[in-house]
C-alpha cells in the first residue's frame, strides 16, 4: 500500500493541475484523462495493467472510444502507438484481430492520425490485422481521377460509386493522364482491376454518394472509353465519318460526351431528356463554362457508315456549336451484340 500510495498522489495531482500523466513511460494527454474521468473509466489503470501483461485491460484501452472529443482523440491515438511501439508489430496484430470490425476502424483512425509514417510500411502486420480481411476479384467499370478522391462505378452494379484507395504504387492515376490529357470534370476511363470493398480505410472519411471504399491491388486493363468497351448502360452512340467524330449520350451516367478529331478536348454536356418531333427524338445541351452548344437529332431509320458493310439501326444529325455532321447511331445492347460477334 505504502508503494503505490506515492504513484496515486502524483496521478491525482497532476490530472487536478491539467497535466500529462506518465504511466510506464507512457503518456496519457490530461484531455484524454479527463474524459474517461468523466466516463469513471479508470484509463490510467487499465494501461497499467496493460503494460503489466494483462489482456484483458489491453483490451479495455484498445476499445476505449472518445466520440466526438478531437483533443482526446489525438491524445488516445498516441497512447495507441506508444502500445503498439512497445509491444512490437508483432505482438500488438495478434492482440487487435480477435476485435470488431468498428472497433478496428476506430484503432486505425487513431493510429493514423499521429502523424507517424503509413501503418502499411512501418507496422505491416498490424496494417493487415486492421484492414478488412477480402480476397481480392476482378472488376470491370468507369474510373475518375482525382486525387484523393478517386472514384469507380462498377460493372456489375452501375448504381454503387466507390472511393478508391489505390494500393498499386500510382499506376491508376499514370493510366488516367495517358489516356486523357485534357479531361473535363469526372471524365471516366474503363478499367478492368482487381481489388475488394471495404467498409473503412484508414482515417478516411467517406463521401456522400459512395457505398465504400475500393482498395485495387492491380490494374489489368485500362482504356479510353468507347461504345464497345463500357459495360455502363447508355442511350446511345453515334459515329461519323469525314471528319470522323463520336458522341455517347448517357441518361445513366447523365452526361452527352462529343469527341471530334479536330480537338483532343472532349466536350461534355449535363443530360436532358429528349423531345419527340414527329418520329425524331432531339437531344440538346449546352455548357455554360465552355459556351458549347449541342444538337442531337435521332431517328430510327437505316443507316450506313460509308467505309464498311455494316448497317446501323439509327440516324443521326449532329450539330456541335453550328457545324452540322452526319451519322449512325448505336444503342446500347445492339453494341454489346456488335462486341461479342
Amino acid at each position: 500500500m505504502r508503494i503505490l500510495l506515492p504513484f496515486a498522489i502524483a496521478l491525482m495531482t497532476a490530472c487536478s493541475n491539467g497535466s500529462p500523466v506518465e504511466v510506464g513511460g507512457i503518456t496519457v494527454e490530461a484531455g484524454l484523462h479527463q474524459l474517461a474521468d468523466q466516463r469513471n473509466f479508470d484509463y490510467t489503470g487499465f494501461l497499467d495493467k496493460a503494460l503489466k501483461g494483462d489482456d484483458a485491460s489491453l483490451n479495455e484501452v484498445l476499445k476505449f472510444s472518445t466520440g466526438q472529443d478531437s483533443a482526446a482523440a489525438a491524445g488516445h491515438g498516441l497512447v495507441l502507438k506508444s502500445l503498439l511501439n512497445k509491444l512490437g508489430d508483432e505482438l500488438f496484430s495478434q492482440k487487435i484481430s480477435p476485435l470488431s470490425t468498428e472497433e478496428k476502424q476506430k484503432i486505425w483512425a487513431g493510429l493514423e492520425q499521429t502523424g507517424s509514417a503509413s501503418l502499411k510500411n512501418e507496422s505491416p502486420m498490424t496494417f493487415k490485422a486492421l484492414i478488412p480481411s477480402q480476397t481480392p476479384a476482378e472488376m470491370s467499370g468507369l474510373y475518375i481521377f482525382d486525387g484523393k478522391n478517386s472514384s469507380f462505378q462498377d460493372c456489375a452494379n452501375p448504381d454503387a460509386r466507390y472511393l478508391v484507395v489505390d494500393e498499386t504504387a500510382g499506376q491508376l492515376g499514370q493510366h488516367y493522364r495517358r489516356l486523357l490529357k485534357f479531361p473535363y470534370p469526372n471524365q471516366p476511363i474503363v478499367v478492368v482491376l482487381k481489388g475488394f470493398v471495404a467498409p473503412y480505410y484508414s482515417s478516411l472519411a467517406l463521401p456522400d454518394g459512395k457505398e465504400g471504399f475500393l482498395v485495387v491491388s492491380e490494374v489489368m486493363k485500362a482504356e479510353a472509353k468507347n461504345f464497345k468497351n463500357t459495360c455502363i448502360p447508355y442511350d446511345f452512340w453515334a459515329l461519323g465519318t469525314e471528319p470522323f467524330w463520336g458522341v455517347q449520350v448517357s441518361e445513366v451516367e447523365g452526361v452527352i460526351e462529343y469527341r471530334g478529331m479536330d480537338d483532343e478536348r472532349t466536350k461534355f454536356f449535363a443530360y436532358q431528356p429528349p423531345v419527340a418531333e414527329k418520329k425524331t427524338l432531339i437531344y440538346t445541351g449546352i455548357n455554360q463554362e465552355s459556351g458549347d452548344n449541342i444538337r442531337i437529332a435521332v431517328d430510327s431509320l437505316p443507316c450506313g457508315d460509308g467505309m464498311s458493310e455494316r448497317t446501323y439501326k439509327l440516324t443521326v444529325k449532329l450539330t456541335i456549336n453550328g457545324k452540322e455532321v452526319n451519322g449512325c447511331g448505336i444503342p446500347y445492347g445492339v453494341a454489346k451484340e456488335m462486341e461479342q460477334n
